[in-house]
């Protein structure tokens, strides 16, 4: 056992700065690294995906350095699996330093209500993160350090734009006046704000009103609002077509579409962007 101790010993020594090895020996021997995981942000969000950033500090406590060979992780939704992954490029640790590893991990929430379906019915989700990190210490040799972490994420749902009815204040064989009313809701258990909404409205391939709002409402959770829009019709320009329509005498399709940017309550989900695209039956009031 002796003669082995001193092979291994003397190996190290022509293979390591001489004096670093016998001194992380002689002060107490070679450690295991240090890994925590240092705080979660958010990365990219939207109404369809959110990016979860695991921030990883890695300790070497050692006088000698150490190599980071791989490590894996896995994400486990509502107590179920979800995402898993690994990387395999390695890094190399200094002596008395450390160093620090980002895992991002993205998840579509329609990817999460597909898999885990009771998430549908929550306003949060729980997680919990589980990684292993693989390192080669010098004398130790390779070892294993799990990690894991748990917490709550939100569970973002994407507005509704519809048309609630277009209404017919006024009539007469060369014009009408018009009332566009959009319900938007919110089906979040946070608010959200509605700005720079960009619209365009149509009837049977006719385009009726086009314009953009600022600073368009705001909505408490669970809350739907609704917005009114003027609309102005010339039947000499539009044809009679439409004035038959608005007088009932025949069915026509309408085409709502446009894009508008939402702020809410939470700080990391700011000035999302949306796209709305909704048609069917033109529903007039008279």
């Amino acid at each position: 056992m002796k003669i082995s101790s001193y092979i291994v010993l003397f190996i190290l020594i022509i293979s390591l700065p001489g004096c670093a090895i016998i001194d992380a020996i002689l002060g107490g021997g070679v450690k295991e690294p240090v890994v925590k995981i240092d705080s979660v942000d958010f990365g990219k969000v939207s109404f369809e995906s959110l990016e979860l950033l695991f921030n990883i500090m890695i300790e070497n406590p050692n006088q000698l350095g150490i190599s980071l060979s791989s490590f894996d992780y896995e994400l486990l939704l509502n107590e179920k699996s979800f995402v898993k992954g690994d990387q395999r490029d390695g890094m190399q640790i200094g002596a008395n330093a450390s160093s620090s590893v980002q895992i991002p991990v993205s998840l579509r929430f329609r990817d999460i209500i597909e898999s885990v379906q009771s998430v549908s019915r929550q306003d949060t989700s729980n997680y919990q993160f589980k990684s292993g990190f693989a390192f080669s210490v010098p004398v130790i040799g390779d070892v294993r350090i799990p990690v894991q972490r748990s917490g709550m994420i939100p569970v973002i749902k994407a507005p509704s734009i519809n048309i609630a009815h277009f209404k017919i204040d006024n009539i007469s064989i060369t014009g009408a006046r018009a009332t566009l009313a959009l319900d938007v809701k919110n089906p979040n258990s946070f608010s959200l704000g509605l700005k720079n909404m960009h619209y365009a409205f149509s009837v049977d391939g006719t385009s009726l009103v086009e314009g953009t709002r600022e600073s368009v409402l705001s909505m408490n959770k669970n809350e739907e609002s609704r917005i009114e829009i003027p609309v102005s019709m010339n039947f000499l320009e539009l044809g009679q077509s439409l004035y038959r329509i608005l007088r009932g005498e025949q069915a026509a399709q309408f085409r709502l579409t446009g894009s508008a940017a939402f702020d809410s309550s939470l700080d990391f989900f700011q000035n999302i962007p949306l796209n709305f695209d909704t048609s069917g039956d033109l529903p007039v009031m008279r």
